[in-house]
């Protein structure tokens, strides 16, 4: 029996790949999903202890995590689990970061801070979810910011919860270069900041478009992965690496 972290894009394509297969498998993530496959979806946020414990119970031979690259806390928590047990992070593709005046990166939300008061921004488009407004709020309760969220009733709580205001919340996912272009152009922040994302979080359309405008963009690195993680990110090393 194989347990996915998924939730994801990645986490879909593992399903898809364990269903061709015909393996058994768990499906896990934080908070309900609609999930079609044919494993046995579960969720809920776990401890290390509760994961432990679940492995046990159900006889887990194979751990695959697949969940968002920037699952810190979830990406460190299946690595410490104390029992033999393969675990396989399934991962998606990033293309080369791109060398340009207007681009820099960052390895911290406090870095990104420092970055926008030393170049002296006076306002922000921010591409990196809702679960990053806290991480900014000593900027955005200085100067103008707009945040782009899920359209989604628990998205729309989070910002509430901290104080956002509404009407500087998008909602919606990344889009073309053009589509970002247009946006870009409509609101005209002096700094756009997103994360290291990946192909499927459409980072090089991002980039592609702040640099048609000559908006400067700021991006957060993805964290780094534990060793203790074989990682892939094609179908035919994850079956390899099931086998």
């Amino acid at each position: 029996m194989i347990l996915v972290f998924g939730g994801t894009t990645e986490g879909k394509q593992v399903a898809k790949i364990l269903d061709t297969l015909q393996y058994p498998y768990y499906y896990s993530t934080k908070t309900k999903v609609d999930f079609t496959g044919t494993g046995i979806a579960i969720y809920g946020a776990m401890t290390r202890a509760l994961l432990e414990t679940f492995c046990l119970e159900h006889g887990i031979t194979h751990i695959i995590n697949a969940s968002h690259p920037f699952a810190v806390q979830l990406h460190q928590m299946v690595s410490d689990i104390l029992l033999e047990i393969p675990l396989i992070r399934f991962q998606r593709k990033f293309s080369s970061r791109i060398i340009d005046p207007l681009v820099s990166y960052v390895t911290s939300f406090e870095e990104a801070i420092q970055h926008f008061n030393k170049n002296s921004y006076q306002s922000l488009l921010a591409l990196s979810g809702v679960q990053t407004i806290t991480k900014l709020e000593s900027y955005w309760k200085n100067y103008p910011t707009w945040f782009r969220i899920l359209d989604r009733d628990v998205s729309r709580a989070i910002a509430a919860e901290v104080g956002f205001p509404k009407a500087k919340l998008i909602f919606g996912y990344p889009q073309s270069v053009a589509d970002e272009t247009i946006l870009f152009t409509e609101l005209s922040p002096e700094v756009i900041f997103t994360k290291e994302s990946g192909n499927n979080g459409k980072l090089d359309e991002k980039i592609a478009a702040a640099l048609a405008v000559a908006i400067p963009i700021v991006i957060l690195e993805k964290p780094q992965i534990s060793n203790q993680y074989l990682c892939v990110d094609t179908a035919e090393k994850l079956i390899k690496a099931l086998a």
